[in-house]
């Protein structure tokens, strides 16, 4: 899930660092680009912006998993993933694997968008 760049520029960047990996390793395994799925769909106005999405996911997360997402990073890509599981993107034997990569910080700077009415 990107909360900055585009697919394109994700795409470019990801076969660049796969290339750089494989020659350190000494491997020669071409990954086509479709192999990788990304979502761009999710970056909302802009790399700080908040979206409904992320709001709903933090709250989420936070109530039913005791789980603290920041809104910036972590917060967006599991709105992405609520959502395509929502839109039945994953099948039931699909394992899949969410990666926290913290920033709670952001989580307190926007406490005000988390706060119940």
């Amino acid at each position: 899930m990107s909360v900055l760049n585009s697919k394109e520029v994700l795409q470019k960047r990801i076969a660049e660092i796969i290339e750089k990996i494989a020659d350190y390793l000494g491997v020669n395994v071409p990954i086509p680009q479709e192999a990788v799925s990304l979502f761009d769909e999710y970056l909302g106005e802009g790399y700080t912006v908040p979206t409904a999405g992320m709001i709903e996911a933090v709250k989420l997360a936070a109530r039913t998993e005791g789980i603290l997402l920041d809104p910036t990073y972590t917060g967006k890509a599991m709105a992405g993933l609520i959502d395509l599981t929502r839109k039945g993107y994953f099948k039931k034997s699909d394992n899949v694997l969410f990666l926290h990569t913290g920033g709670l910080p952001g989580l307190y700077a926007n406490m005000p968008l988390f706060l119940e009415d």
